[in-house]
């Protein structure tokens, strides 16, 4: 009786051949394969009881013997493999992972650095909008002409250009700004004046006349 082809069934069942690692259950091929140790265990024994009734038994439990052993070092040659393949497929995981992570990382790294690129210009363009308008806001003063006796003359009047041929002075907006507040302050200066007239007049007024003085008594017409 033939050992190695009763369990051609059992070894289909384990073999690894024409599979990639990705696509094993490698719980369920451990399970076959140790079904598949018993099965030939169980067979053994059956061809045992077989040899011990036949006349050469020696021989015959030479034979079964050395076809159980080959076969249970297939099994243990696939299971071999299953743990292999289970190995390489967490190492393969492993790394993939470890790719994955540093991509991540390094996609953090780049959006933090774009962020901080981006707030570091918007700073500046902060920074430079707050000169700009402190800028303008100290230019009337420091532009303004001045007239040397009487009452000051329009701040912020445009000047002629000076020997380089660049303007000097504030902007027309500017200089119309300050012409109405000039001309203002000669408005109020002018009603001051009047006031001031006015009470000098008041007080240099002559007094009213004295009434005539009556005639002495008995003194003749």
């Amino acid at each position: 009786m033939k050992f190695l082809p009763a369990l051609a069934a059992v070894l289909a069942l384990v073999t690894l051949d024409g599979l990639r690692a990705q696509d094993l259950d490698f719980g369920a091929q451990r399970e076959r394969i140790k079904a598949g140790r018993a099965a030939v265990e169980a067979r053994f024994a059956d061809e045992q009881k077989a040899c011990r009734a036949r006349f050469a038994v020696t021989d015959c439990m030479r034979d079964i013997t050395r076809q159980r052993n080959a076969t249970l070092a297939d099994l243990r040659r696939q299971e071999n493999e299953v743990n292999d393949a289970e190995r390489r497929l967490r190492e393969q995981r492993r790394q993939r992972d470890l790719v994955q992570r540093q991509a991540e990382r390094e996609r953090d790294d780049q959006q933090r650095r774009e962020r901080a690129a981006r707030e570091t210009q918007e700073r500046g363009e902060r920074a430079a909008e707050l000169e700009r308008k402190r800028a303008e806001a100290s230019r009337p003063a420091t532009a303004a002409g001045k007239t040397p006796r009487g009452l000051p003359g329009p701040q912020g009047s445009p000047r002629a250009p000076d020997g380089t041929g660049t303007p000097n002075g504030p902007t027309p907006t500017e200089a119309a700004k300050n012409r109405a507040a000039y001309e203002k302050r000669l408005q109020e200066a002018e009603a001051h004046k009047a006031e001031v007239r006015a009470r000098i007049a008041k007080r240099s007024k002559p007094p009213a006349s004295a009434l005539p003085v009556p005639a002495a008594p008995g003194s003749g017409s």
